[in-house]
């Protein structure tokens, strides 16, 4: 007594949002900002998790776009558009 069970999946494929690369959007972000902006405040402003964030800082700070100094006072980083680092 076998029975054949069909378990059919439906999935949807869906593509990119046109726009810019949440990477593009950090780096505008940062350069409007020479007082410096932290990870917590991007991740609010726009709308992305933390770790996709902090992998988008990672890369700009990897190729020289930002720099980030971190704060004695509270131990957050803080980044800047290199050319506004002292």
């Amino acid at each position: 007594m076998n029975k054949l069970v069909d378990l059919t999946l439906s999935f949807t494929i869906i593509s990119s949002t046109p726009g810019l690369t949440t990477k593009e959007r950090v780096m505008n972000l940062v350069s409007t900002h020479p007082e410096g902006i932290t990870a917590k405040i991007l991740s609010a402003r726009l709308n992305r998790p933390i770790s996709m964030i902090n992998y988008c800082l990672k890369d700009l700070k990897g190729a020289k776009f930002i720099q980030g100094k971190l704060n004695k006072e509270n131990q957050q980083w803080i980044y800047y558009p290199v050319s506004f680092i002292n």
